[in-house]
């Protein structure tokens, strides 16, 4: 595929990690919790009129966590963002990666990470 037409969006972790920990459920949710059946038509239904990269956004507010290691949380991250057909993914970080937490996420995620800046990375998936 010619590189121009790749599917890339930005995912902002640290901005990520300041909603979660202020996150409320949804209407959704809150039909999906009860009512299983209707809040998967519902969301289906909303996953129509959202991007990619709002739907990986969506996504990972309900399957990451605060109570996991950023390693596991952006290994998670990667593997939705391959579900939702990204095949590029810039990553702001509130802090730089270190060599080895980079080595553990490429091995996990089949990943290639490129450091762009000290808190910036493309990521090819």
């Amino acid at each position: 595929m010619d590189p121009s037409q790749r599917i890339a969006v930005v995912f902002d972790y640290t901005n990520f990690l300041g909603v979660s920990c202020r996150k409320k459920w949804t209407f959704s949710e809150a039909l999906l919790s009860f009512s299983p059946i209707f809040g998967t038509v519902w969301q289906d239904t909303v996953k129509l009129s959202q991007t990619q990269e709002e739907r990986l956004w969506e996504m990972a507010l309900r399957r990451l966590s605060t109570r996991r290691s950023d390693e596991t949380n952006l290994i998670t991250l990667l593997k939705l963002a391959k579900l939702e057909g990204i095949e590029e993914l810039k990553l702001v970080m509130p802090y730089a990666l270190e060599p080895e937490q980079i080595t553990l996420i490429q091995e996990k995620s089949a990943a290639q990470i490129q450091a762009l800046e000290r808190d910036e990375f493309m990521i090819t998936l």
